[in-house]
Formats: structure tokens, C-alpha cells, sequence
């Protein structure tokens, strides 16, 4: 209790605070909870599919929702790789502003030292010891120069304090940001396997033959896969989709898995990802982060090699090879594999890299 406060305005000035930090609490987990609530899918429950047209229609629902929240996961990865690269540079910065104070601070105390040793202390001491008023003019200046020298440096040393303290401060808050952001990637996680748990349960619920019907529903013809395959990649094309092309060619029939991104399994933005890198061209694990990269091209001018995106903000990306065809990683359950472009719904754009 405050010395000379009486106890009931400490009491009150308690409960004041109490209210205070709870109240602050409360507000900090709206915001926390508010990108969470915002980024959520939403899944009303319906009722328990049974005829097999509406089990397929569950199924592509089911799969269409699943991307979206794999590709979430794969953002909130790049975000945490972001976040542990923002805390080691700003520990650096923390420890080169604790450096920096250091020295500082000694400098300080040796400036501090020179004076107390100098025998030229006061205008008086510099009087005495001086034998012309030529000489006593010249000392008296010198501790002038020695006085302002000091006065930088303990203005340094205050300013590297403030640095170091900032500095700390915005280390501690870059640690703070990467758990959280590893949080939120613990949700996606735990909503993703939900999510696929309930895919392959229904998937399961098919005989095996309406579950291969229903998996090779955008099948295209071996004629229009052939003609794909063997397309002349024009002169228009970016450089290096002819490589990115066979590098996905050699993926097919590989099994989607979401967060994969090769060498033995892949989801959609992993083998895009995998196709480009064989070619030198670095692309990030998400399809709405690979919208962004390169130029944007209309669907009637494709090229070969182009990335064809699905839904806005984009949760599916393939890689077009030509005659109409993609090259893309479905969805669980599926395998890596060609298709029309014109079989697949939500269609938002391409880029040429």
C-alpha cells in the first residue's frame, strides 16, 4: 500500500486497475479470435448424403474446401518462416545496439576519468598553471572542447540506450508474433485432418468402382492427352516451360497430400512449386501467393507452362501444358494427373512467369 494513502483509495485505485487489465484482455483475445473467425470456412452441417450423385456432390464439396484450407496452412507456414526470420534480425539488432551501448558507456567513463586526472580542473587551477594570458586563453578553450566532447558522449550513451531498449522490445514482439503465428498454424492443422478425415470416410462409403468413376469424372480423352503432351511449346512461352513441363510430366500419378510439395507425394501449389524449381525459378508453397508472381495472361492467349489459378483469393493453381490440358495435384484420395481445363470449376485467372 502507497505510504500515506488511505486504504480505501488504495483499495479503490486496485480495483481500478483489476477492471483495466481485464478489460484490455478481453479486447486483445476479439482481435486475436478475429482474423481466426474471418479465415474460418464455414461448414454447416448437412444432411448425411445417401443417394451417389449427392455423395459425389459432398465429395467435390468436401474437396473444394479442403484445398482452401490446405492452402491457409501453407500461408501460415510462409508466415511463420517470415516470423523466425523477423526474430533473428531483430535479436541481431538487439545485440548490436547492446554493443554499441557498451562501448558508449566506456567511453563515457573514460572521458570522466581524463577530466578528474587533468590537472587543469577549473578556470583557476588553468590560471595558475598558466605563464601568459596567451597560455591561459589556449587552456581554457581546451577545456571547453573537452566539455562539449563529453556532452557527445554521454548524448551517445543515451542514445544507445533508447536503441537497445527498442530494439529488445522489437525482438520480444517478433518471438511473441512467430508463436502466435505457430498457433494458428496448430488450428489449420487440426481443421485440415478433420476436414480429410471426413473426405476419405465418405470417399471410403463408395464401391470401388463408383469411387473410380467419380475420381476420373474430368478424365479427358487419350487422344486430347496425347496431342497435350506432344504440344510445340511456341517461342511466346516463358523461358524454361518446356523444363517446368517435363519436370510435372514426371510426377504423374504420384498421390496428393496436402502440405507436400514433393519428391514422392505433392499438392497443388507443392507441384507447381517442384515443376519451376527444376528450372531454376523459385515459387511459394500457396496457389494466392503464386497469383501474384509473373504477368498476368488471358485464358484465350495461354502458353504452355502457364499457371492457371481456381477461386479468389486462389486455393487451387496447375500448370497449363497445352491443347486445352493442365497438369495439376486434384485433391486426397487422387494422384497427380491431366485434365481439361474446361473440367474444372472456379477458374480466376493465369500468370506467365
Amino acid at each position: 500500500m502507497e505510504e500515506g494513502v488511505p486504504p480505501t483509495v488504495a483499495s479503490t485505485r486496485i480495483t481500478r486497475l483489476s477492471r483495466t487489465v481485464l478489460s484490455s484482455l478481453l479486447i486483445l483475445g476479439a482481435l486475436i479470435a478475429a482474423p481466426l473467425a474471418a479465415n474460418a470456412i464455414p461448414r454447416p452441417e448437412a444432411p448425411t448424403p445417401s443417394t451417389p450423385a449427392q455423395v459425389q456432390a459432398k465429395l467435390a464439396s468436401l474437396a473444394k474446401s479442403s484445398e482452401q484450407l490446405a492452402e491457409q496452412y501453407n500461408q501460415a507456414q510462409i508466415n511463420i518462416v517470415k516470423a523466425q526470420q523477423a526474430v533473428t534480425r531483430a535479436n541481431q539488432a538487439a545485440d548490436l545496439a547492446q554493443a554499441n551501448l557498451v562501448q558508449a558507456q566506456s567511453m563515457l567513463a573514460k572521458s570522466l576519468a581524463s577530466q578528474y586526472k587533468a590537472a587543469s580542473f577549473s578556470r583557476t587551477a588553468a590560471l595558475l598553471a598558466s605563464n601568459s594570458t596567451e597560455g591561459y586563453l589556449q587552456t581554457v578553450q581546451t577545456m571547453g572542447l573537452l566539455t562539449e566532447h563529453e556532452s557527445q558522449i554521454a548524448t551517445m550513451a543515451g542514445n544507445a540506450i533508447a536503441a537497445a531498449n527498442t530494439a529488445t522490445a522489437q525482438a520480444r514482439a517478433a518471438v511473441a508474433d512467430a508463436q502466435a503465428k505457430k498457433t494458428t498454424l496448430g488450428k489449420r492443422k487440426q481443421a485440415m485432418d478433420a476436414q480429410i478425415s471426413k473426405y476419405k470416410a465418405l470417399l471410403a462409403s463408395l464401391t470401388a468402382a463408383a469411387r473410380q468413376a467419380y475420381l476420373n469424372a474430368s478424365a479427358p480423352s487419350p487422344v486430347a492427352v496425347s496431342q497435350a503432351l506432344n504440344t510445340t511449346i511456341p517461342q511466346s512461352a516463358a523461358k524454361g516451360a518446356a523444363g517446368a513441363i517435363a519436370a510435372a510430366k514426371a510426377q504423374l500419378g504420384k498421390p496428393y497430400e496436402w502440405g507436400a510439395a514433393g519428391p514422392n507425394s505433392f499438392d497443388c501449389s507443392g507441384l507447381t512449386m517442384w515443376a519451376w524449381g527444376a528450372v531454376g525459378v523459385s515459387l511459394p508453397h500457396n496457389a494466392a501467393s503464386q497469383q501474384g508472381m509473373g504477368t498476368p495472361v488471358n485464358q484465350a492467349n495461354l502458353e504452355p507452362g502457364d499457371l492457371v489459378f481456381f477461386g479468389s483469393p486462389a486455393y487451387h493453381v496447375a500448370l497449363y501444358i497445352g491443347n486445352g490440358m493442365i497438369i495439376h495435384a486434384p485433391t486426397t484420395g487422387d494422384v497427380v494427373k491431366i485434365v481439361a481445363l474446361s473440367s474444372m470449376s472456379d477458374y480466376s485467372g493465369a500468370t506467365r512467369l
